[in-house]
């Protein structure tokens, strides 16, 4: 007669039972936690389940790709729009597929799991022009651990708003102990003392060498670099704020969104000169017209306003191919992460690149770094003092017998 009176369970919403002694009881698991409530009636035992979980979110039809488009519009509208195209390209690519027909209420960890195995079997693939149109072109590579990690924060993101307070769309977050395939990482690339010499020579010629110099002994990026402006050297407290980064979209905050700054050292004093002597010598229109004056860029183009950070990539990369290397932009910042390993400690390292947390410097430099030493301003100085004496000395043995052989 009990059981008769015993409320069903919707399905996936824990197990109706009775206990020995006649009592009432349930048990479920709610937040990576087994739960268990007993009462004397049907009733009570239903007061006290709905205290832990609502049991009529399930009556909800939502679908996951309908909850995902309202809950990646929260994203457009809060995080910047590179973000935002990450997160909407990996859902299209990657999780709708597999889930997005599904109801929302019936998602759980093995489904979560499933998305992250698929995406183990796929290979990337990339757009590439041809014959004047756009094709998509399988590279054979494998989608990375980075990427899959990816799209686990995603789905947790989705999947914890539908289960706040406010939206009580499903009881909890499925996205619970997912586990990402581990992957050999691709190693960083780093230049040499030769491959710098080879680029500074290439880039000698141009009016990008200050620049690059200077990206490459404070490890900033270059959308950082092309939005620094003069009033953020502090030469009083002897340090650089970078707070602002030139994007694809236009100019943005930070990649991390944070404000972080780097030690100003004499060499980067020196460096900074020699790029406002350049600007003064091609008599740079930001130096006397009032409107680009405001700007106050440091690296701007041959017009004195911003260059995009896509046609600085260009620029340097085809110095480097010229050079007879391959280098881009980011090679410098790692090049810089590498020369400075045995010099400067982890949180040393963390705080000049800008990560948020140290995990995020560890995740990308772990195989580079050794923690040690004090000093950063002195240490940065030391490593690349040396470098800029070896690097004159290449290029001036490259440029001896140059001459010479032009003199035969």
């Amino acid at each position: 007669m009990a059981k008769s009176t015993m409320k069903r369970a919707p399905k996936g919403m824990g197990h109706y039972y009775m206990t020995p002694t006649g009592k009432y009881a349930w048990r479920k698991r709610v937040g990576g936690q087994e739960k268990y409530l007993s009462a004397d009636t049907p009733g009570e035992l239903q007061t006290l389940i709905n205290e832990v979980i609502d049991l009529k979110i399930t009556k909800s039809k939502l679908k996951v790709d309908e909850w995902f488009v309202k809950w990646l519009t929260y994203i457009e509208a809060l995080r910047k729009t590179a973000t935002y195209n990450q997160y909407n390209d990996i859902y299209k690519k990657h999780i709708k597929p597999e889930i997005g027909n599904r109801k929302l209420s019936t998602i759980n960890t093995n489904d979560i799991q499933g998305v992250i195995l698929a995406m183990n079997k796929k290979t990337v693939k990339i757009k590439k022009k041809k014959d004047g149109k756009w094709i998509e072109v399988d590279t054979g590579k494998t989608i990375s651990s980075c990427t899959m990690k990816h799209a686990v924060k995603i789905m947790n993101g989705a999947f914890k708003a539908a289960a706040d307070k406010k939206n009580k769309l499903i009881p909890e977050n499925p996205v619970v102990g997912i586990e990402v395939p581990k992957k050999q990482a691709k190693p960083r690339k780093t230049l040499n003392s030769e491959e710098l010499a080879k680029l500074f020579l290439q880039l000698k010629k141009s009016r990008w060498i200050w620049s690059a110099k200077f990206m490459l002994i404070t490890g900033v990026r270059r959308g950082e670099l092309l939005a620094l402006r003069w009033a953020d050297i502090d030469t009083i407290n002897k340090r650089i704020t970078i707070d602002e980064s030139d994007s694809s979209t236009g100019l943005d905050d930070t990649k991390s969104s944070k404000i972080h700054y780097v030690p100003l050292s004499p060499l980067m004093e020196k460096y900074l000169a020699g790029q406002k002597r350049m600007l003064e010598n091609e008599n740079n229109a930001i130096l006397y017209n009032e409107e680009l004056k405001k700007s106050d860029l440091i690296f701007p183009n041959k017009s004195g306003v911003m260059l995009c950070a896509g046609s600085y990539y260009t620029m340097l990369s085809r110095y480097a191919k010229d050079a007879g290397i391959k280098a881009s932009p980011h090679c410098l910042r790692h090049t810089f992460v590498y020369m400075n390993r045995k010099k400067l400690s982890l949180k040393e390292i963390q705080n000049i690149l800008g990560h948020d947390e140290s995990t995020t410097t560890l995740d990308i430099y772990g195989d580079m770094i050794d923690e040690s030493t004090e000093q950063t301003g002195k240490d940065i100085d030391e490593t690349f003092a040396e470098f800029e004496e070896n690097t004159e000395k290449i290029i001036d043995i490259k440029d001896i017998k140059k001459k010479k052989k032009q003199a035969n």
